[in-house]
């Protein structure tokens, strides 16, 4: 490839550049380059500062063209270094606009080939993202903690400080699923990301709380608990995750989840479950859907067993389940019943 680039420089010196450009990377990836040696050369062969920062990670690693490191904030454009990957970039910070096309078109080459470079190498050394300090993540959510401390641990975090974030709590996630910044606290794994980022899957039970400002946090921390208690366990028809910005004011119901009527009204329902089989399925798709012919096609039996179906359970719950109110009144004790179970 080298000799190549310079046979091709003497009859087309920007061919020949960017083969050199591109030779020299692949150079690096052949010697099992680290991040560092990655941004110098680039650097060095822009004659202007590059870097790299992964949040996710933590990484920030900026390099002038002398080869001395000085670590800094990513300056003008960011180029990704993987699609869907907004978190991870490399840049170089090109001063003037006197460059000419050339060099232009040679920057893109080069920055092109530190992403990928870049991509690589931290595939190779960071396989799985470190999971977040957990105190770090508390002091995010912690409402007693003043907002200098919050500032503080957003930065070890490598959170932005006036972003934008979701809180999202869950259980039972493996440690393969685990997103970068997500910690145990207590029974349950808190994640805190930018909003609008697409991250890992979310484990079998979950829920997010609304976007948030970061002083806000302790405040989307708790609406992502209480609404987590919405879901439903593996073995029960319902959603597996919730956002609390959908539920809005049905939240209220989890603090009076153990009020007098609420205990009346799960125990009645909870009777009937446990006298049929086949009630809480039912009863979850008559909620579900506009008519009995609806929910029969979501249970795949025929109209006329929900509609026996219905007739009893109208006697045994001592209210029409079918008509608007009997469906209010169902759809509420199925989520008492719900926050009674979900006790996080």
């Amino acid at each position: 490839m080298r000799e190549l680039a310079g046979r091709l420089r003497s009859v087309d010196p920007d061919a020949g550049a960017a083969l050199q450009v591109i030779a020299h990377f692949d150079a690096l990836v052949d010697a099992r380059a680290g991040l560092e040696a990655t941004v110098r050369a680039a650097a060095v062969l822009a004659g202007c500062p590059a870097g790299m920062a992964d949040r996710a990670r933590r990484l920030r690693i900026r390099v002038l063209p002398d080869g001395r490191r000085a670590d800094g904030e990513p300056t003008g454009a960011t180029v990704p270094v993987s699609s869907g990957r907004e978190d991870a970039v490399v840049w170089l910070e090109r001063s003037g606009d006197g460059t000419g096309t050339a060099r232009m078109e040679l920057d893109a080459i080069l920055v092109e080939r530190l992403a990928t470079t870049v991509r690589i190498v931290l595939d190779r050394t960071w396989s799985d993202a470190p999971v977040a300090d957990p105190a770090s993540v508390e002091l995010l959510v912690d409402a007693a903690v003043d907002e200098s401390a919050r500032a503080l641990a957003a930065r070890r975090l490598g959170l932005p400080v006036d972003g934008v974030f979701v809180v999202t709590v869950g259980i039972g996630a493996a440690p393969g699923h685990r997103r970068a910044l997500t910690a145990r606290l207590g029974e349950l794994d808190v994640t805190i990301e930018p909003a609008g980022r697409r991250g890992a899957p979310h484990p079998r039970c979950s829920a997010a709380g609304p976007p948030v400002e970061l002083r806000d946090l302790p405040t989307s921390y708790q609406q992502a608990r209480l609404a987590l208690r919405f879901t439903c366990a593996a073995d029960e028809p319902g959603p597996a995750h919730v956002d609390a910005a959908a539920l809005g004011g049905m939240l209220a119901l989890a603090e009076g989840c153990d009020s007098p009527a609420a205990v009346a009204e799960t125990a009645l329902l909870d009777r009937v479950i446990s006298a049929h089989p086949w009630a809480l399925d039912t009863l979850t798709a008559v909620t579900a859907e506009a008519s009995l012919r609806g929910a029969a096609a979501a249970l795949h039996v025929h109209h006329s067993t929900v509609q026996g179906r219905v007739e009893l359970l109208d006697r045994a719950l001592g209210y029409p389940v079918a008509t608007a109110l009997g469906r209010t009144r169902l759809t509420v004790a199925l989520a008492l019943r719900r926050l009674r179970r979900n006790r996080w």
